[in-house]
């Protein structure tokens, strides 16, 4: 009798590795969007927190000059006049760098509107007023609006 023999290759097949590499594809992209969505949501954190230190640099602009003006410029973002602008500056600077938008700045003696876009553009934007409210917000504070809507 003859005897046979048998080879046994130990290795994988080309679809079982092909099987492999599609589904790391596939848990990759899960974490590339989870990434995404996280950055974005920290994004968001610090221009809201940059907004909400303007609220007290506000209040001493007003407490000192008894008017709001000066808290904003003629290009309707930031200004800090006098002791003011250094502070003012660097929020501003720092909501520019996250978002590539300056923020808006309305102020009259009385009222003032700060908002800034949040990231991704087009998701909406932050805003804080005299009123104190500071929150999102779907209308936009303007020259002759003074307030942020409440959503």
């Amino acid at each position: 009798m003859f005897l046979r023999k048998q080879r046994f290759f130990s290795g994988f097949t080309l679809i079982e590795i092909l099987l492999v590499v599609v589904i790391i594809s596939i848990l990759a992209s899960f974490v590339a969007v989870a990434a995404r969505s996280a950055r974005d949501r920290a994004r968001n954190s610090r221009i809201e927190t940059d907004l909400v230190q303007v609220r007290p640099q506000a209040v001493m602009i007003k407490n000192n000059t008894d008017s709001y003006i000066d808290l904003c410029d003629l290009n309707d973002t930031l200004n800090g006049a006098g002791s003011y602008q250094s502070t003012l500056g660097v929020i501003e600077s720092d909501i520019y760098r996250i978002n590539g938008i300056y923020p808006e700045c309305y102020a009259t003696d009385d009222a003032y509107c700060v908002q800034a876009q949040l990231v991704p553009n087009g998701s909406g934007s932050y805003c804080i007023d005299s009123t104190g409210y500071a929150g999102t917000s779907s209308t936009n504070c303007d020259g002759t609006n003074y307030t942020c809507a409440n959503d």
